[in-house]
């Protein structure tokens, strides 16, 4: 299928894999690195020390934790495992399933979870990727929900999860559809944010795609 061949396309010159039934997908720091920016205007530039620490603090966290977790989809499974931060992805496509530990905040047992478990997933937002959820049954057999921040390649995370993934409950766009119009339309603060824009700035966010100023468009 057309998504397949896209997302091992992408892998080849993105990501490290092992074989063409694994797919890791590599760190990004754009997240924490944003929230690290906002940190240092909120703090010194503005003297907003509570709002400049929380935003340090999380966006310190997020750029260590994007240095070394990484999704690994292997051809039954997603997989999250650690590795140490600097090492290159290769390393992600062998190391053991235990280096991340046990979910402990998230239903407990290892970091994989079969495929044919999953029963929907989500991801906010395409065109501005920020957080991914999905439920699987393997953990709980009522289902166990699991969030994660989107520190790593958002658009190859989104296309390997629409080629491996069932399919979710909402209709997915097609990676080709991203732009920040389609990020804004998913949610209510975002269509009243285009509602205030004027017709040369909502046709300027419907080319854009990604983060502003970081993405190629």
């Amino acid at each position: 299928m057309a998504t397949r061949a896209i997302a091992r396309a992408i892998s080849t010159s993105r990501a490290r894999t092992v074989d063409d039934d694994v797919v890791v997908v590599p760190g990004d720091y754009r997240v924490g690195g944003i929230l690290l920016a906002v940190a240092a205007l909120t703090g010194p530039a503005l003297h907003l020390w509570t709002q400049s620490v929380i935003h340090g603090v999380l966006g310190g966290f997020l750029s260590f934790q994007a240095s070394r977790v990484r999704f690994r989809f292997t051809r039954e499974a997603i997989e999250v495992v650690f590795i140490e931060p600097g090492a290159s992805d290769e390393t992600a496509a062998n190391v053991d399933v235990a280096t991340s530990g046990d979910n402990k905040l998230q239903g407990g047992g290892e970091n994989r979870w079969a495929y044919d478990s999953i029963t929907n997933w989500e991801f906010w937002w395409p065109g501005f990727p920020c957080l991914v959820y999905f439920r699987e049954t393997q953990t709980k057999s009522d289902g166990q929900p699991h969030f994660f921040p989107i520190i790593m390649d958002g658009e190859l995370l989104y296309k390997v999860m629409l080629d491996r993934f069932p399919k979710s409950v909402n209709e997915k766009p097609s990676p080709s559809e991203w732009s920040l119009d389609l990020a804004l339309e998913q949610t209510s603060i975002g269509r009243q944010i285009k509602e205030n824009l004027t017709d040369e700035q909502r046709q300027k966010v419907k080319e854009l795609k990604g983060i502003p100023y970081l993405d190629k468009n």
